[in-house]
């Protein structure tokens, strides 16, 4: 008698790597898959280019992977989205410059000593 074994189809997920991801600047070797995932390369400007090469990440690449296993498509993608908490630019900062002497002193702090250099005895 056969056994009907069943069959798992592998599942093929690419990710546009933003300009905040962790994986910026790094050659694609260097990512930690989850387990039965495997790198097929980088869609570059229209071109693959194979994992063979270890190509460097670029921001607007896409990373292309297989999983060979559905049910780690999820931790595949958890892997491949990964980005800096905050938004960063070398060429400019987002964070809002701001004086100290034009912030407002909070009602329920009006009997706080102004003069932080007293000494209280």
């Amino acid at each position: 008698m056969l056994k009907s074994e069943q069959v798992l189809e592998p599942s093929l997920f690419g990710v546009l790597i933003q300009a905040n991801s962790v994986y910026c600047g790094i050659h694609l070797t260097e990512i930690k898959l989850p387990d039965q995932c495997i790198f097929l390369g980088i869609l570059r400007n229209n071109q693959v280019i194979s994992a063979t090469d270890n190509p460097s990440i670029f921001s607007e690449d896409y990373i292309l992977a297989i999983a060979t296993h559905p049910m780690m498509v999820p931790a595949l993608k958890v892997t491949l989205k990964k980005i800096h908490s905050v938004y960063y630019s070398l060429n400019s900062c987002l964070l809002e410059a701001r004086s100290i002497a034009s912030q407002s002193v909070n009602s329920d702090d009006s009997d706080a000593p102004t003069n932080f250099n007293s000494t209280y005895y």
